[in-house]
Parts: C-alpha cells; structure tokens; sequence
C-alpha cells in the first residue's frame, strides 16, 4: 500500500518534475523567444520614431526655407541648415565613409530588411533633390531677384517632392506596423501559453509607457513650437500696430503745424509788397514744402508695407498729363541749361484708365532725380504703348534718360531699398533721404507693372517702367465744373455763410485769413458738439470739418448732423491732418467734400467750388492774373506786330550776348537791367508787345520771383524768331 503510494508520489512528483522541467524550460525558452520578439518590437519602434523624426526634420526644412523666402531675413536660414545636417551627413572613421543623421539611423535599423533599404534609398534621392531645389531658390533670392525666387516655388516641383516624400514614408510605416502587429500577435499568444500573466502584463505596460512617452513628448514638442509662433506672431503684429499708430500720430501732430506755417507763409507772400519780404515768405514755403514731401514718402513707404495702399484708378487725358510733367519741370532744366523733352508717342491712346496720382508721384520722382544729378546733356522722358492681352488692355511703357552721372554695377541692386544712398565722390553732392526710389517700385509693383534700371557711371541712366493700364472711349478733362481758372479768388463764389470747425485755433485763423475782406460771413466752433448746435441755429452753406477733435470728433458730428432733416443737407467737407489712421477713401466716401492739411488757398477755393456756384468775374476787384507762356510761346499780339527790322538785330544780339548768362543764374540785378533796357528799345522802337513784356519781366526781377523771371528769359528767343519770321501784309 505504502509502497503503491510511494509510487503514485513519485510518479506524481515526476510527473510535477516533468511539468516544472517543462514549465522552466518552456518558460526559459518562451522568456528567450518574448525578449527576442521584444527587441524586434524595439527595432520597430525606434525605426517608426526615425521615421517620424524623418519627417519633422523635412517639415523644419521646408519651413526654413519659405520664410526665408518671403522676408529675406537670413535668421530663417539657421533652421534650414541645421535640418540639412540632421538629414544626411558623412563621416571618415578609420579610412571608411559611415553616413549618419537620420539617413544613417534608418540604415542601421533596416540592414536586415531588403524592400526597407530599397524604400530607404529612395528617401535619401527625394530628400537630396529637395535639399537641391530649396538651396536653388535660396540662392536666387539671395541675389535679390524675389520674382525668379517666386517662380520657383510657383512650379510645385518642391511639393511634388514632399508629396512623393510622404507617401513613401507612409508606405514604410505601414509596412513596419504591419510587421509590429504580428509580433505583438505572437507575444500574446506566447504569453497566453505560458500563464505569465505578470510578463505579458509587465510587456503590455512597458510597450504603453514607451508609447505614450513617444506620444506625449511629440504633443508636448508641438505645442511648445505652437505656444512660441502664436507669440511670436503676437509680438509681430503688435510692433506692426504700434508702429502704424505712432506713425499716425506723427503725422497729424506735424501736419497741423504744417499747415499753419505753409497757410501764413502763402497769406504773408500775397500781403508783402516789398520784395525781400516776398522772398523770406516764400523760402518759408518752398522749405515747408520739402519737409511735407519728406513726411508724405515716409508715410507712403509705411502705408505699402501694411499693405495700406489703395489704387484709386480715374480717366486721364494723355496730352494733358504729359504737359503737366512738361511745365513741372521745363523751368529746372533750364536753369541747368538742360535739354528736357517728353516725347508722347502716337501709339499711346488718347485717353486711359490708371491711378494718375501714384504714376505721377512715380515720374515727378524719376524725372527729379535725373535733373538732380545730370550737370550737362539732356534728360529725355519717353512714354509709348503697346497692346495688352485683351482688347481693352495696354501696356504702357515710359523711359526716363538722362546722361548724368550714373550708378555703379555693384550699386544697381541696391537702389531700391528704402533710405539707401549711392555712395560715390560725385553723389555726395546731392542731398536726398533715399526714399524715392524704393517708394516708386513698390508703387509700380502695386500697380501690376515692373520698374528696371540701366546705368553706367559718367554715362548716364536709364529707368524703364512698365504698367498695364486699361483704354477710355471718353476723352474727359480735369478742369472742375463751372471754374475756368482765373486764381483762387473767393469772391468769385456766391456769398455764403461758412462754419470753421476745428480744436486749434492756428487753423481756424488760417482760414479766416483766406477768405479775410471777402463777402462770405465766417463762424467758428472748437468741436463737433458745438458744431452741431451752430448747425441747427444758423443752417451754414458749407461746414469745414476738423476730424480728430476733443468731446466730439468730425465723424460723431457727421452722424448727427446727417440725422438731422434741418441739417442732413448742409454740405461737409473733411479737412484732416492724419493719414493712417484716417482712411483718406473712408472719409472721401463719408463726406461731401475731403481736403488733407496744409491745405492751400487754391486748394480750399476748388473745395468750395463745388458746392457754391462760382461766377465768371469776381465781385470785388482782385486781378486775375495773366496768361502763362510756356518756353517756345510769344505773347498773342506778336502774330499780328508789324515788323520791326532794327529792332530785330537788336534784339538778336542780345539774345546771343546777354541772355545766356541770365537763364543760367537768373540774378535779380542784371535782369532788372536787362528789363529796363528792353523797355527803353520798344519806346524807341513803338512796339507795344515787347514793352508789355519788359513789365512783366520788370516786375518778376523786382519781387524776387526768380521762377517766373526764369520762365520770361527763357521764351524771350521765341520772341526774337517770331519778329524775324514775320511777313508783313
């Protein structure tokens, strides 16, 4: 019995042995086989997480690259670079080439597998030709050509690569979870063979913590990149805001004295009759004029780079547009003794459609450069067409050369940039802030057209514009309704009752004194609220409306006073020193009329001319003033003279001798003389004409009026050859 238990024991017990053998080796054995399977998951792992890496580095690049690409700050670069490194790099150790980065990683963890290393291979050829695509562009930018630079990114090559890019990583992560399932699969069932709970369980916990460390350290890496754009972008957008807001607050603070020393100067310029005094007034208006010029190109470059600038495109008359440009700068050029010609091809329409103010603020710019810095030759400005894509569609194209001093090669790229200066031994004796230029190109490329430039030092300069415009069937004239010229004479409107709404006092006595000793009747107020109630008690016919104002700004009382039945109709017209923060088309639109200070006497009278009906004649006796002669015109009573055979030499000879001498420098002294003895030739000579011309030239000599005296000297030849011309009947 015993010995039949002793038996059943030790058959158990081997039984218990076998299983325990069994159980230990097939333990041991599965142990093996799971830390196998498990440094296989591992490889796995790691080579998704390469891959991953893969991508965030050619993510890192393309990001790299595009922002240099559109600002050209080379700090954009820093990124680009680094991820270049981490992709690919070689090294020489003991003799041999080993890759490392993130090529040489996936290599290391796909040696064993052939259809990876040939994905692999793959990789690395797409992300060489990326690197080769982006250093191609960079480089082009990199030379300032930004459109070549736009026309690189524009083929999409660079996102086919990424495309082909991706899905080839896609296809080897899919391959690698595919693989990962199955060994996952099998360690499962290992685990379930062998009863290790414990194992399977501490497996399944380590491969979540390696997978959610993995997990949680991308979203952390993500949201820290997110978290520093989103502040960056903060930062950036409040430096934009806070530089437009002080920008505008500049320019309302420097225009509004701006527009009392620009008003007074030409009301003291009108009031002095002696003539030095006239010359003080005007060197205040002429240097307040130069600082407003200054002030509006800098608001201008800020106004483009916010992206503020609107094109307001209007019907313009050619052969208009192109005598303005001529009787701008006629005078200049020949104190410079310059030949100056704009030449109007016949291909050019006689009418076209563009934004005429920005186009000529782009040519008053050019031209006034090549007359700057040509002290000898010629500057000619040629303007022809040429037919767009449609039919109603033109490219204008517009040549300004001069033969003045040139720019050097290496200097050419730099020209357009805001505030730089060509340095050389000639240019530095030219002022000028150096806005110009970079203001005209980004005009010209708001515009849709291109702006170039050919020069060579001591030979000259060529500019070359070209813009599309568009045809005008209606040839239409600039000339306001019912006002036929004859100066600013506020006479000439219909009496009226007038409101001056404005918070400072220089402004509102500006304006009184430009319409002093008329026959308008004159109130003021110093806000919008008081303008409102002198509105509703003494119904004025026009309202001069101050925006930026202290209790009621211009805009408040504008709703009010439209609210109104009794005063909806009075008209307003805007009169505001800020430029950026007030809309100047917001205003156009909300207001009746709109003027922007230092506002003019010529400029306050065509305001008004449009809501006062304006009459042939003044009703008071202020002159009108006489007819402006162009150089190559003669007064209209030449072509009838008769004919005056001595004082035709006489007046040649002078013309050789004296006169050369005088259109250069225009000295008061010796035209006064020159004057006088032209009067004292036509009494002797009884010619009517010539004496009228010696008054005029007489009086211009006198008060200093060295462009109008210019201007005389410089017809005074035309005057000869219509006397020598002159066939009598």
């Amino acid at each position: 019995m015993r010995r039949h238990l002793r038996a059943r024991y030790l058959t158990a017990a081997l039984i218990a042995m076998v299983m325990i053998s069994y159980g230990a080796f097939t333990s041991i054995h599965n142990t093996q086989a799971n830390l196998d399977e498990f440094k296989e998951v591992q490889r796995i792992r790691s080579l998704l997480a390469e891959l991953d890496g893969f991508m965030v580095t050619m993510l890192n690049l393309e990001t790299g690259y595009r922002g240099f690409l559109i600002t050209g700050d080379d700090s954009f670069l820093e990124p680009y670079e680094k991820s270049k490194k981490e992709i690919r790099t070689e090294k020489q150790i003991d003799g041999e080439k080993q890759i490392e980065g993130d090529i040489g990683r996936l290599i290391a963890l796909t040696k064993n597998d052939i259809p990876q290393q040939t994905h692999l291979r793959r990789l690395e050829e797409i992300s060489a030709a990326k690197i080769a695509e982006c250093d191609r562009a960079i480089e082009i930018r990199r030379a300032g050509n930004t459109d070549a630079a736009a026309a690189v990114v524009a083929t999409e090559r660079g996102k086919r690569i990424m495309d082909d890019f991706r899905a080839l990583v896609d296809e080897m992560r899919d391959r690698e979870q595919e693989t990962l399932t199955k060994r996952q699969i099998s360690l499962v069932r290992s685990f379930k063979e062998t009863n290790t709970i414990v194992v399977s369980t501490s497996v399944v916990a380590i491969i979540a913590g390696i997978v959610g460390t993995v997990l949680l350290g991308l979203y952390l890496s993500a949201r820290a990149r997110q978290e520093r754009l989103i502040f960056e972008k903060e930062k950036a957008v409040q430096a934009d805001r806070a530089k437009t807001d002080f920008l505008s607050m500049m320019s309302h603070e420097i225009r509004t004295p701006m527009n009392a020393i620009l008003g007074f100067g030409e009301l003291l310029h009108e009031m002095s009759d002696k003539p030095q005094q006239k010359h003080y007034a005007k060197a205040i208006m002429t240097s307040g004029n130069s600082l407003l010029t200054l002030i509006n190109d800098i608001l201008d470059l800020s106004k483009i780079e916010a992206q503020k600038m609107d094109l307001h495109p209007e019907a313009v008359d050619m052969k208009r547009f192109v005598e303005n440009l001529e009787t701008l700068f006629s005078f200049r050029a020949q104190e410079k003794a310059l030949q100056f010609r704009v030449h109007l091809d016949s291909s050019v329409p006689p009418s076209l459609t563009f934004d005429a103010l920005r186009l000529r603020q782009v040519l008053v710019n050019l031209i006034g450069n090549a007359l700057k810095f040509t002290r000898e030759g010629h500057v000619h400005v040629n303007i022809r067409a040429e037919n767009g894509a449609a039919p109603e569609e033109v490219a204008l194209r517009i040549e300004v050369e001069d033969s003045g001093i040139g720019i050097g090669g290496e200097q050419l790229d730099h020209i357009f940039r805001p505030f730089y200066q060509v340095e050389s031994e000639q240019g530095r004796h030219f002022q000028g802030t150096g806005l110009g230029l970079g203001i005209s190109e980004r005009l010209i490329k708001l515009m849709g057209g291109e702006i170039t430039v050919q020069s060579e030092l001591a030979k000259g300069s060529i500019f070359r514009i070209a813009v599309p415009v568009r045809r005008q069937q209606e040839r239409t004239s600039e000339v306001l309704p019912g006002y036929s010229g004859g100066g600013a004479d506020f006479n000439r409107l219909a009496p009226s009752k007038l409101l001056i709404v404005d918070d400072v006092p220089l402004n509102r006595e500006l304006i009184r004194g430009y319409l002093q000793g008329t026959h308008h009747q004159l109130a003021e107020a110093e806000n919008g609220e008081q303008a409102v109630i002198l509105c509703r008690r003494q119904r004025p016919d026009v309202v001069l409306m101050d925006i930026r104002m202290p209790i009621t700004d211009g805009r408040a009382a504008h709703a009010m006073l439209k609210a109104g039945d009794e005063t909806r109709k009075i008209p307003l017209i805007a009169l505001t020193a800020s430029s950026l923060l007030d809309s100047q088309q917001e205003l156009k639109q909300m207001f009746d009329g709109f003027a922007t200070k230092p506002i003019s006497r010529e400029r306050l009278f065509l305001e008004l001319a449009k809501f006062l009906p304006v009459q042939a004649t003044a009703a008071t006796g202020r002159p009108r003033p006489e007819p402006v002669l162009q150089p190559g015109e003669v007064p209209e009573e030449l072509a009838h003279a008769r004919e005056w055979p001595e004082l035709q030499a006489e007046l040649a000879a002078l013309r050789d001798a004296v006169l050369p001498g005088l259109v250069e420098l225009v000295p008061a002294q010796a035209t006064l003389r020159f004057a006088t003895d032209l009067g004292e030739r036509a009494k002797r000579h009884d010619c009517l004409p010539l004496a009228d011309y010696a008054a005029q030239l007489d009086n211009a000599a006198a008060n200093m009026d060295f462009a109008e005296a210019g201007r005389l000297l410089a017809i005074f030849p035309g005057i000869v050859d219509t006397l020598a011309r002159y066939d009598p009947v």
